[in-house]
């Protein structure tokens, strides 16, 4: 008996002093950028957190509907008016605003949503507080740099989430430098086989990236860092640009079936349809509004952040006239009810389940503004797209949709009636679109594991390993010119120009002597004959 006492006690202490890998973890979870796609898509990591359980301390802009014992919100308020200061107007008549100037515009917006998180009383509380402990911090990764100083303040690793996909900054911070004769820039939809002029363009875009993020943007990220975290943290700051490359973990908004074959490290980990769950059960009203249709269903929604209200009326009355035109039923995401008279076939409605309904059978086509979460939703259902790009990132990812056969694009500004309704005809009787739909769409799901729940485990594997920090490589830090290797060319062409440079110096000194000295003899054989 007494030695059974013996054995249960010892195997008490082993199980004690075991890491406790099933336990609870403190996460601070962070998106300060305010666009409502962006954090319907973060949420479902967060979500995913609290489901393992996990707690989680947000900071973000939108109060979850969803409250959890475990959630801390912290709700910045008021959230920045992206409107005040990009006005919407400007999105309908624009058609294509130079790579350039996008560039600079995300700095100037990562700036400003920068700063205005900081000032929030409940943010600087957070900076400031002498109580709190995070065993991780997870921050959106888009243009928030100075984010990275709460790795630093609460002495934890850090995972970034890569919401609009890959880009150069994120290779170089884990240890790769993309090879932009193959790899487009964020920005531009070129495939892996561009041509001469194409290559050119990507090199110097890629360049002035490089070269201005690293010397005029970052710099201004990093007085923001200091001005709030100065005297919340012992000692000189960290740049921010180190503590960029000390990011353990990225999880990136790409799939290996639409994005494009790339050097990766294991710290880079593909998460694309991450936030595409199985249908839930529809409304009545739309369930049978679907199931009802003879003739198919179109489903059109301008996205979360340009409202199809903000639509100038003419657009919305040539829209409304097309849609009459049509025999398919039509289901628009219309936030209020000043859309006036509705043609028989269509039903409005200020929110709808998007990924619902796309899954639904009858949906013939899908009318989107080419936003990359809807896109994916798209492509995993198999829905052909007729894309209406407005600013950043929509007009790449429509570019990329054309080209793989399951869609076509308008121009909104140059938007007819007669256009709409032949492409929307179009995209529904051609049978190529919904097979190449179908087709992308199976690569799409083939997945090994659902890409949340393999987000879920890289993410506590970090909590579990401190930082994993043999996932990193040594090519995060050190200098360019060691990393291509460039001080080891150098050794090698002054070995090779000594050793053929000295040889030749001293070959010309023993015959210059050697010269010199049949001059000697023969001056004086002549003065011996004189």
């Amino acid at each position: 008996m007494e030695m059974q006492l013996q054995w249960k006690c010892w195997i008490l202490i082993f199980l004690i002093g075991l890491p406790e890998f099933g336990s609870a973890s403190r996460i601070l979870f962070m998106g300060p950028f305010p666009a409502p796609s962006h954090w319907l898509w973060l949420e479902h990591f967060q979500n995913d957190l609290l489901r393992k359980g996990h707690h989680v301390t947000s900071v973000n802009n939108h109060p979850t509907k969803h409250p959890h014992e475990n959630l801390t919100e912290i709700i910045i308020s008021p959230s920045f008016d992206i409107p005040k200061h990009f006005p919407k107007e400007n999105i309908f008549s624009m058609q294509f605003v130079s790579d350039f100037n996008n560039l600079e515009l995300w700095w100037t917006i990562g700036l400003m949503t920068t700063e205005h998180a900081f000032k929030d009383p409940k943010v600087k509380k957070l900076i400031e507080s002498k109580d709190d402990h995070f065993d991780l911090v997870i921050l959106e990764q888009f243009f928030h740099e100075a984010f990275l100083m709460f790795g630093k303040r609460f002495n934890c690793p850090v995972v970034t989430i890569g919401t609009m996909g890959y880009a150069d900054n994120i290779d170089h911070a884990m240890g790769i430098l993309t090879p932009w004769s193959l790899i487009p820039h964020l920005l531009l939809s070129h495939t892996d086989r561009m041509t001469f002029a194409q290559r050119s363009y990507n090199a110097y875009l890629s360049l002035y990236d490089a070269v201005l993020r690293r010397w005029v943007y970052l710099p201004k990220m990093q007085k923001l860092a200091e001005k709030y975290f100065r005297g919340s943290i012992e000692g000189p700051l960290p740049n921010v640009l180190d503590l960029e490359r000390n990011i353990s973990l990225v999880l990136i908004n790409a799939h290996r079936s639409v994005d494009l074959p790339r050097p990766s490290m294991p710290g880079l980990i593909d998460v694309g349809g991450a936030h595409i769950q199985k249908p839930k059960k529809l409304p009545t009203d739309l369930q049978n509004f679907l199931d009802n249709a003879t003739y198919g269903v179109i489903y059109f929604s301008m996205g979360s952040y340009v409202k199809s209200t903000d639509l100038p009326q003419e657009k919305t009355a040539q829209i409304l006239k097309a849609f009459g035109q049509l025999k398919q039923q039509v289901i628009w995401k219309f936030e209020n009810d000043s859309i006036g008279d509705l043609p028989s076939n269509v039903m409005i409605k200020k929110w709808m389940p998007q990924n619902d309904i796309l899954a639904h059978p009858n949906v013939k086509l899908f009318i989107t503004h080419g936003g990359i979460f809807g896109t994916q939703e798209g492509i995993y259902w198999g829905v052909p797209m007729l894309c209406v790009p407005l600013y950043g990132d929509q007009h790449r990812n429509t570019i990329k949709s054309v080209r793989e056969g399951y869609a076509r694009s308008l121009v909104f500004s140059k938007l007819t009636t007669d256009d709409l309704v032949r492409n929307i005809e179009t995209l529904i009787n051609d049978p190529q679109y919904k097979r190449s739909a179908l087709e992308v769409s199976q690569r799409f799901r083939d997945n090994p594991i659902h890409p949340l729940d393999e987000a879920t485990f890289w993410i506590e594997y970090i909590i579990r390993h401190r930082g994993a920090r043999h996932l990193k490589s040594q090519g995060a830090f050190i200098p360019l010119h060691q990393y291509l290797l460039l001080d080891v060319l150098g050794c090698l062409l002054l070995g090779a120009f000594l050793a053929i440079w000295l040889p030749w110096r001293m070959i010309r000194r023993v015959h210059k002597w050697w010269l010199k000295g049949e001059t000697s003899d023969k001056l004086k054989e002549s003065k011996k004959r004189l």
